[in-house]
């Protein structure tokens, strides 16, 4: 007996299916190369890129989300991405999305920003991770 998936009835929609995954595949693997090309795995700021190339993609897509709140989650993980590119980037600087005066350059006041930022960051993602989706 064939399996359920493979009844004349759902033969077209199954190969239509197939199809779209192969052409999002390559789509994919276009995208992310420029991202992977330059990943090495002994820096922790490699990941931090990947992470936000992935937050940024997924913010955009949530602006035209269709679930309730799609715009509060486009806020978190365009934040999370925001903080993931000034840690990666260290500059600690003022930015309208998260309320940070600007203050002269000073060592022990970039680690207390690095630091803070570091566990918003934390705090954003482990509390909403699993509800971001679309």
């Amino acid at each position: 007996m064939f399996p359920y998936r493979w009844k004349p009835r759902t033969i077209i929609p199954n190969l239509t299916s197939a199809g779209y995954d192969i052409w999002y595949g390559i789509i994919n693997i276009i995208r992310w190369i420029p991202v992977i090309w330059f990943d090495r795995d002994y820096d922790w700021a490699y990941l931090a890129e990947i992470m936000e190339y992935k937050l940024r993609r997924m913010s955009k897509l949530f602006e035209d989300g269709h679930h309730v709140l799609c715009k509060r989650d486009a806020r978190r993980t365009l934040i999370c991405a925001e903080l993931l590119k000034r840690l990666r980037t260290e500059e600690y600087q003022y930015h309208e999305v998260i309320d940070v005066p600007v203050l002269p350059h000073n060592p022990k006041r970039d680690d207390l920003i690095g630091k803070y930022y570091q566990e918003y960051l934390g705090t954003i993602i482990g509390k909403h991770l699993r509800g971001w989706w679309d």
